[in-house]
């Protein structure tokens, strides 16, 4: 059904009543069809034909930063010759990726760092075969001293990934943004036809007003207020319209907002395990550390490490490695409280936020997790048999920042890998706090 068929019946009534008016009303009608159907088409094909693959191609690129940094992690800190020629060669294929040229800039800070990682897999192999033993002591000690530069320069060069890797998400966004002023526009220009239109009518305005109301005017406020929605991150689903133009525009806005979703959940989900990844994770534990200060609630924060997960990716290879990243994360958010945030830090090291919980509380939900992860995995049939180690601090000051107690989280769960792994360490700062209100808590568990 073409879009003036809903008003050719007027159009025939019109006719029979004011034969002038109705030539008049044939035009104009025609030209807002005309206009509206244009730059609907001309939005949506430029949409399908540029939008769509140049977000494709920059998220392509994020995911390959992404993969590369593990990359060279695994070159940088392998422990197998093999192992670590293997991932050298996955580094330089994902360094010579296609999806980067479309910035001058990440080919070129793609190619530098896998230049490095080369130097790396060259010095990490004398280092790990028998050619090292054969050295002189002068000779070892420098090998050994570059080694520790190239880890510096390694370092930096993530931090440099990881930059280029927010651009890139960032530069995605503004895509869209631009597309969206785009639709903007045209529904301006929409109403400027439409009320152009309008003024032709005012004759039997009586007669039509209302389904120019309903049919047109309507539809086109509902997208603008969509799209103004979308500018403020806010939900909004415009009704949907008569005309295939002004559906095709709901279509597009639909569209756009499923796209910006999926751009903030790369932005802030880690790929692998869906939980926060550090950023978004940072950003979540100092809402809720301000919280608690504003309120002057309880707060623990748990750091948990899986046991030898090098073991796991070496004797069973990364695609277990991941399936066991996967159900880790699943069996603890089965466990987690609804106000509960966990994080995903790097490698096999996650973070959790537990609001509203005291040290004993945050210890006692922890060695239920090291528990359950224990009983789990020996049960499970997909991944090995794992262990976990777990820290936990409280927050214990109206002063306390998110960084420091991540950090005696962090030295919590040092403590628990250098004492045997498979067990839960309260923080010395929350465990001599937990003494002065209640002598009788305990400091580990086991």
């Amino acid at each position: 059904m073409s879009h003036s068929d809903p008003v050719r019946p007027r159009i025939k009534k019109l006719l029979l009543r004011l034969t002038i008016l109705l030539v008049v009303f044939v035009i104009s009608t025609a030209a807002v069809v005309l206009t509206m159907h244009s730059a609907s088409l001309a939005l949506t094909e430029d949409s399908q034909e540029h939008l769509l693959p140049a977000i494709h191609e920059h998220q392509r690129a994020a995911i390959n930063l992404e993969r590369l940094e593990r990359m060279g992690d695994l070159v940088l800190y392998g422990g197998n010759v093999t192992l670590i020629r293997k991932n050298a060669l996955a580094a330089q294929v994902l360094a010579f990726q296609p999806s980067f040229h479309f910035s001058p800039v990440a080919k070129e800070t793609v190619r530098a760092a896998f230049e490095l990682l080369r130097e790396v897999r060259r010095t990490r192999q004398i280092l790990l075969s028998s050619q090292f033993e054969r050295l002189s002591d002068i000779e070892q000690r420098n090998l050994l001293l570059l080694d520790k530069s190239l880890q510096v320069r390694w370092s930096e060069y993530k931090q440099e990934l990881f930059e280029l890797q927010n651009k890139i998400i960032s530069d995605a966004t503004s895509l869209q943004e631009k597309n969206m002023q785009q639709i903007t526009a045209t529904n301006n220009m929409i109403l400027v036809v439409a009320g152009t239109g309008m003024s032709l009518l005012l004759v039997v305005i009586v007669i039509i007003g209302y389904s120019l109301y309903k049919h047109l005017i309507t539809p086109v406020t509902e997208a603008s207020k969509a799209l103004l929605a979308l500018e403020q991150g806010k939900a909004f689903s415009p009704a949907p319209a008569r005309y295939q133009e002004l559906n095709n525009i709901h279509q597009a806005v639909a569209n756009l907002s499923t796209t910006l979703n999926k751009l903030h959940t790369m932005a802030t989900r880690d790929s692998l395990t869906g939980c926060a990844n550090r950023g978004y994770f940072m950003e979540l534990a100092q809402k809720a550390l301000s919280k608690v200060h504003r309120q002057n609630l309880q707060m623990a924060i748990v750091m948990l490490d899986i046991d030898h997960f090098k073991k796991v990716n070496d004797q069973y290879g990364h695609a277990v490695g991941d399936d066991t990243l996967q159900l880790t994360t699943k069996w603890i958010q089965a466990s987690l409280p609804e106000n509960a945030i966990i994080g995903r830090l790097g490698g096999e090291e996650f973070a959790l936020i537990l609001p509203e919980m005291n040290a004993q509380q945050a210890v006692n939900f922890s060695e239920s997790i090291r528990k359950k992860i224990a009983e789990n995995s020996s049960d499970s049939s997909t991944v090995p048999a794992i262990t976990v180690s777990l820290g936990v601090q409280v927050v214990r000051e109206p002063t306390d920042e998110i960084d420091t107690l991540l950090s005696q989280a962090d030295k919590a769960l040092y403590e628990a890998k250098t004492g045997g792994r498979n067990r839960v360490i309260l923080s010395k700062e929350s465990n001599a706090k937990e003494s002065e209100e209640s002598p009788q808590n305990e400091k580990t568990t086991q």
